[in-house]
């Protein structure tokens, strides 16, 4: 019997495949069903983004350029034993026992068969959540999902009428995820009027977004004690990455 779909929510998602019509098709399925889904085309790009990122989670194909899923996967468990999912066209059982020793989690055959992909990694779900699921852990402290999606929510109202107050512009949208060592940010459609007509011009691009990183370098103790009183952990701001053609502002807090 599955369980609730809505844990994957909680996951933060590594997917490293190298055929760009799966990546489109696997994107777009995981997407809906994950919290926070980070794509690679091959082992070498997947090793980099997991060291940026430290998803919960990896999905990987075996065979791809550069570096194979299985080189992929040692390198990995040098540094985390991170839950390791493996997506292979081979059923030689030779493949599967190798991938065993390197550590790896579970594995699904290709062409993926979805529904059993995400009972797979329901499965390993439970590993990573705890308490059959309910609860997760974040820093040292076990959060119920529910507390999660309440701290959210509350970290989403609060950076958009914050942003409101300082520029005069509340954002679109604001989405926040909570994880084992930190929380992410994203902010859309958060340029003000001149702002955006500044955009018009392509040589006003740099200065647009080097204004954006300097108000949220400026605001970071604001944020900082926010968060604080919020989650009654200190945190401190990591990166800040301002996508100007897409209007998009990405913040990443470790917890410390």
């Amino acid at each position: 019997m599955s369980i609730d779909n809505s844990l994957l929510k909680n996951l933060k998602v590594l997917y490293v495949e190298d055929e760009l019509e799966v990546i489109q098709q696997m994107s777009f399925f995981l997407k809906k069903r994950v919290g926070k889904l980070i794509v690679a085309e091959n082992g070498m790009e997947g090793l980099e983004l997991f060291k940026e990122h430290l998803p919960d989670l990896i999905l990987t194909d075996l065979k791809m350029p550069d570096m194979d899923g299985m080189a992929m996967a040692k390198e990995i468990r040098k540094i985390s034993d991170v839950p390791i999912i493996i997506a292979t066209a081979f059923s030689d059982k030779e493949i599967i026992l190798k991938a065993v020793d390197l550590g790896i989690d579970n594995y699904v055959l290709k062409p993926i068969d979805v529904r059993e992909l995400v009972n797979v990694m329901e499965k390993t779900a439970i590993k990573i959540l705890r308490n059959k699921g309910t609860l997760l852990r974040v820093r040292n402290t076990a959060l119920s999902i529910e507390e999660k999606n309440r701290l959210e929510e509350n970290i989403k109202n609060t950076f958009a009428k914050f942003i409101k107050e300082k520029t005069g512009k509340g954002p679109q949208n604001v989405k926040v995820f909570i994880h084992g060592d930190g929380l992410e940010v994203e902010i859309t459609d958060a340029f003000t009027k001149m702002e955006k007509t500044l955009l018009e011009n392509e040589k006003n691009i740099s200065i647009v977004k080097y204004n954006r990183e300097i108000f949220y370098k400026d605001s970071e103790k604001a944020l900082a004690n926010f968060l604080r009183e919020t989650l009654k952990w200190e945190s401190r701001l990591i990166t800040i990455e301002v996508e100007t053609l897409k209007d998009i502002n990405r913040l990443k807090f470790t917890f410390v």
